[in-house]
């Protein structure tokens, strides 16, 4: 049998989740296709541009949330990903909550939610 070799990426498929942030003092999120476990320790990743509005907030804050949204939140789950928070206030389009950190904003509506510190970034050109 002969073994094929394949690049070094991750394998999917991928959760589609709802990354959060506090930027400019309101809450703000983006939808996020990459996000996954990085070890057997409560670690995982997610993968954000450096020109997402959402990014400022995270290297800000040092925390982010992820939102895993159900199937009914699909419109807006979209929405997030299609329009920028540069130029449109996403902080209504849910509910926010907060732990008592109070360090990134969560989702109500999301049946799961984590609150997550940056331990480690990674920028590729």
């Amino acid at each position: 049998m002969n073994k094929v070799k394949v690049p070094n990426r991750p394998f999917g498929p991928f959760p589609t989740i709802l990354a959060g942030a506090d930027v400019m003092g309101k809450p703000n999120y983006v939808t996020v296709g990459a996000c996954g476990v990085v070890s057997l320790q409560p670690v995982l990743y997610i993968s954000l541009k450096s020109t997402h509005y959402t990014t400022i907030g995270v290297k800000e804050n040092g925390f982010f949330s992820v939102n895993i949204p159900s199937a009914d939140m699909v419109q807006k789950t979209d929405y997030c990903g299609v329009v920028s928070g540069k130029t449109t206030d996403k902080s209504k389009l849910f509910t926010a909550f907060y732990d008592e950190l109070g360090k990134a904003p969560m989702i109500s509506e999301c049946p799961m939610n984590m609150l997550c510190k940056v331990i480690q970034r990674h920028a590729y050109i």
